[in-house]
């Protein structure tokens, strides 16, 4: 940029096609792990876009807390916000 190269020491910008790319087939194995977690159980639905996760529950609270703390274990290195509840604000949706 501007005559300069910059190194990326750790991540790298989201925009950036290889970087898109890349965290696709890293989250491929949370996306079929959450997938297989919610499609054997009826009306669900799991939905990804980049770092975004919407996922439907309607099952028992106690069964989705040890999913995720199961997910929350398995990908300890990433930082995860979750929100439970019956309205939540998706990519500025409502």
């Amino acid at each position: 940029y501007d005559g300069k190269i910059y190194r990326f020491l750790k991540g790298g910008p989201s925009n950036s096609g290889l970087i898109e790319t890349l965290s696709n087939i890293y989250l491929n194995r949370m996306d079929n792990f959450l997938i297989d977690q919610s499609s054997t159980k009826q009306n669900e639905f799991y939905g990804r876009y980049q770092n975004q996760i919407f996922l439907t529950w309607n099952q028992s609270l106690d069964e989705l807390e040890q999913i995720l703390k199961s997910m929350k274990s398995e990908y300890h290195h990433l930082s995860f916000d979750i929100h439970i509840g019956k309205n939540l604000n998706y990519l500025d949706l409502y």
